[in-house]
């Protein structure tokens, strides 16, 4: 019996020490479960579990250190660290064997990559990601491509088909939760391609966030909003909005979403006279690191409100720092946008590409091994095969000529007006001058300038300055004839190269212009400002053939139009046919101007 005692005692204590062996994968999955559910509604808890986690990784089996690697990959992104976080989900979208793992993984690599501006390496792994998504079981799990799909086109500026992916996602959502991610990147679509968007329902949106923990989409949601109430001259609702939100937002320590509401908040302490409260929310911008580049859209924004500071103050140094940043800031943003676009087509065309060509290496074996089986068919297989080849080759090669044809027309076309970009027009009236001045011809140049754009900018909105742009533009293309060349050189700079066209006849045509610029219904398009331009004449037979004299002769003109009272017609002379005084400028009636070169 005492042996029997012993024997059992032993046993009891064995299985003891053995229970604490066994129950150590159970809680490790347990913590990797709850820091997952809360990685984006409680920074502070996921950063305290995720500490214990990496403490305790040994314990944990590959699968399980391959979802914590997910998640610490998710923190860098979050802090401001995007370089680590791509480096390490494309690593892990290339070994994990768990295909929920692999897939969360490349729209991870995609959501960041679109942080990054890196639109070619995010639009690979977004299609990656997406053609696995039904391997994975969780349906909850797939619809996170939906998702990632609609945030990626939405940073892309590609808001239609953001707005796709989100109703899509929406349609599918079970949780609460994926319910209220799903609404911001919808709302965010919507606001920005121009469609109405009820408040109503806006709220409820950031109600419904608000209950499931999300901060961030709160803050986005909240952002969006803001914007669009901007837009519509509710500046001070806008800016009240934002700040109930900042201290919410910053406890996310979500440096992108932190940039874009400071931003906000010092544009709109500008436009309201807060000069204090504006500087303070601009530099906060400047010293805040992880926004997504150097001339991401906060950073454009704190330049020019910085600037703008400096010269209410007339702190004239700094104001020509601050503006030089700005114009630097905004001309490299510009220039992304149009290089996002075209990169986007390129990684889809690259990805189409590739698809094609294994397409057709698969059927070139099959038709292979039809031949083998089948060797008195020889001579028509190989013809089949040739023509197969030689078909599939040249609608290759045709999509290929129209997908680079578009790309051309991105880089060339200014995407807001649809009019030629300035490196374009300036390129088209040289060529059209060295034609004329070999073979004689007249060429006059118009420089229109819109008067006071910059007050409807920032009394109304950048969304409202975008749609008074677009209808100058409409207006302008309505005076063109046959051959003549119509482009956006600047902001809100337009020029208009007539061809054979001299100056009597150009002055005729820009006093129309004019008028009808003048005539615009600006109530229609939301602008409660008059919408007038102030246009320079200048000609061959006045400046000669050169580009740039002929740029500047019309330029010049403009200016003294503009000075004259804005809303006027010039026309430039040069200095020995100048009068003995100079007509005061009014709208037709004085159709020159002297300018002293």
């Amino acid at each position: 019996m005492a042996l029997r005692a012993i024997r059992t005692g032993l046993m009891a204590a064995l299985m003891a020490l053995a229970l604490p062996c066994a129950m150590a994968a159970p809680d490790f999955q347990s913590l990797l479960e709850r820091a997952d559910r809360v990685r984006s509604s409680d920074h502070n808890q996921f950063a305290a579990l995720l500490k214990q986690l990496e403490t305790d990784k040994q314990r944990a089996t590959a699968a399980q250190r391959d979802h914590l690697e997910l998640l610490v990959a998710y923190r860098n992104v979050i802090r401001g660290n995007p370089q680590a976080t791509l480096k390490q989900a494309s690593e892990l979208f290339k070994r994990a064997e768990d295909p929920a793992i692999r897939f969360r993984a490349g729209l991870l690599v995609a959501n960041t990559a679109a942080v990054t501006r890196d639109f070619p390496l995010g639009v690979q792994y977004l299609e990656r990601a997406l053609a696995m998504q039904y391997s994975v079981p969780d349906a909850e799990t797939r619809l996170m491509g939906h998702g990632v799909a609609a945030i990626f086109y939405n940073q892309s500026g590609q808001y239609a088909l953001g707005l796709h992916h989100a109703e899509r996602a929406q349609a599918q959502a079970s949780s609460p939760r994926s319910r209220c991610l799903n609404s911001q990147v919808r709302i965010e679509a919507l606001l920005n391609l121009g469609r109405a968007v009820d408040d109503a329902y806006v709220e409820a949106a950031i109600k419904e966030c608000a209950r499931q923990k999300e901060p961030i989409a709160v803050g986005l949601i909240q952002r969006d909003l803001a914007l669009h109430w901007a837009a519509q001259g509710r500046v001070d609702d806008a800016r009240r909005l934002l700040e109930r939100a900042l201290p919410a937002v910053e406890a996310t320590q979500y440096t992108r979403l932190i940039g874009e509401v400071r931003a906000l908040l010092a544009e709109y302490g500008l436009v309201q006279g807060d000069l204090v409260a504006a500087e303070a929310h601009a530099r906060y911008v400047h010293g805040l690191a992880g926004q997504g580049g150097e001339h991401s859209l906060p950073l454009v924004r704190a330049h020019r409100v910085l600037y703008e500071i400096a010269k209410r103050r007339g702190d004239l140094a700094t104001a020509l720092i601050e503006h030089e940043h700005y114009a630097a800031a905004d001309k490299a943003r510009l220039d992304e946008i149009k290089a996002r676009e075209y990169a986007i087509q390129l990684g889809r065309h690259q990805i189409a590409s590739n698809t094609e060509s294994l397409a057709q290496r698969n059927r070139l074996l099959q038709l292979r091994d039809d031949v083998a089986r089948k060797e008195a068919w020889n001579a028509r297989l190989a013809i089949a095969l040739l023509l197969v080849v030689v078909a599939s080759l040249a609608a290759w090669l045709w999509r290929a000529r129209r997908i680079h044809q578009a790309l051309r027309r991105l880089t060339e076309t200014d995407s807001l007006t649809g009019l030629s970009n300035r490196r374009h027009f300036r390129a088209a009236v040289e060529a059209a001058l060295a034609q004329r001045a070999q073979r004689g011809g007249a060429v006059s140049l118009l420089a229109l300038d819109m008067d006071h754009f910059k007050r409807i900018n920032d009394q109304l909105g950048h969304g409202i300055g975008d749609r008074v742009l677009r209808e100058v533009a409409r207006v302008g293309q309505q005076h063109c004839r046959d051959g003549d060349l119509f482009g956006r050189i600047g902001g809100e700079e337009f020029a208009l190269a007539l061809m054979d066209c001299d100056p009597d006849s150009a002055l005729h045509i820009a006093k129309a212009l004019r008028r009808a610029v003048a005539e615009i219904d600006a109530r229609a398009l939301g602008c409660a400002l008059p919408v007038t331009v102030s246009i320079g004449c200048s000609a061959t037979s006045l400046s000669g053939y050169n580009y740039e004299i002929l740029a500047t002769h019309a330029d010049a003109a403009m200016y003294r139009a503009k000075s004259g009272g804005r809303n006027r017609v010039a026309m430039y002379q040069p200095l020995q046919q100048q009068p003995d005084t100079v007509p005061a400028v009014a709208g037709d009636d004085a159709t020159t101007l002297q300018h002293a070169v």
